[in-house]
């Protein structure tokens, strides 16, 4: 049998966890270990908790040699609260991006003379595949198929019993990456270098978008590296032009997915919003920069938190500023 006990760890209560914590030197200056515990047993899953420590330095040599060197619970709980409110910004932009999405692919097709109908049919009859057996699949057909169990578009479904949707209906039965490829696969068709990009943008967007979904953590690991993808030339264009923000910032931030990705999505939305959803993104958005740099006193010294931060001001800022139109 393989040996898992490498990684594996044991079961620790709350005041185990606490007593964890402060061995690792984690300080509890600002916030009682009791009130640690309580908060460990009834707000927070301890796994999520403490991931939000990648982002602080560790003594180096000394006694205190691999304990943090400025680290305090509270401000695990402060980086814990801001990722939830991130979450709860980025999730309904992206819904917003792909309503705004749908509608201007339906301004695409329909600008392209085409009936709505074939362009669905000739995208399902690409999907289908060959099974190492020898048969054909769809995949995008067994997704369909599997919404007739949905309360919200099995009607729709029942509509067109053979699969002969028109684009409007289409967009509605599909997921949001069974979508983009759609948008894809339109950009071809129609030569237009512009949407080709889109789809790409919007990629990056999905991935977001199943980060927040799922509740993952966000905020947990700021470190600049080698990014899955190079952000898109409109983006870090875009980018060039908010006040503030200098080229050696723009390339370190853009080289962590997680920075990459919230960006893009930002950006999405301010080219793809309409004016009233944009002001009250804005006005939301603005409500979160003041509570994400509400206590920058705990981060002093510690530069990977302090200039994400001042990242995603500059950004918000630059691009949702509620006094001013989208565009």
């Amino acid at each position: 049998m393989k040996n898992l006990s490498s990684h594996r760890k044991p079961w620790l209560t709350p005041h185990e966890q606490v007593e964890h914590l402060q061995s690792k030197g984690v300080r509890f200056d600002f916030i009682s270990k009791g009130d640690a515990e309580k908060y460990l047993a009834k707000n927070n899953n301890y796994f999520r908790l403490r991931s939000y420590r990648k982002g602080f330095s560790k003594v180096e040599e000394g006694t205190r040699k691999g304990e943090y060197s400025n680290l305090d619970f509270i401000m695990l709980v402060d980086l814990s609260v801001i990722d939830m409110l991130l979450r709860f910004e980025m999730l309904p932009m992206t819904l917003d991006i792909e309503h705004f999405s749908k509608l201007k692919l339906l301004g695409e097709i329909g600008s392209h003379l085409e009936d709505g109908y074939s362009i669905v049919e000739d995208f399902l009859a690409r999907a289908s595949k060959k099974t190492p057996t020898g048969n054909s699949v769809n995949l995008t057909i067994q997704e369909i198929e599997k919404g007739k169990s949905s309360p919200y578009i099995s009607s729709l479904l029942d509509y067109y019993p053979n699969h002969d949707y028109p684009a409007w209906a289409f967009m509605e039965i599909v997921s949001f990456g069974t979508f983009i490829h759609f948008q894809k696969f339109c950009a071809e068709r129609f030569d237009d270098q512009k949407m080709k990009n889109d789809f790409y943008l919007l990629q990056t967007v999905k991935s977001l978008r199943n980060a927040c979904a799922h509740n993952n953590c966000i905020l947990n690991d700021l470190v600049s590296g080698s990014p899955m993808y190079k952000a898109r030339n409109s983006v870090s264009q875009a980018l060039g032009k908010v006040s503030g923000i200098g080229e050696s910032m723009r390339k370190s931030k853009m080289r962590n997915d997680r920075i990459q990705q919230i960006t893009t999505t930002m950006y999405m939305h301010r080219q793809l919003a309409s004016e009233g959803v944009h002001i009250h993104r804005a006005e939301s958005l603005q409500i979160f920069k003041e509570r994400m740099n509400k206590n920058l006193n705990y981060y002093i010294g510690n530069y990977q938190v302090l200039s994400t931060f001042d990242f995603i001001s500059k950004v918000i800022d630059g691009w949702f500023n509620a006094g001013e139109n989208a565009n």
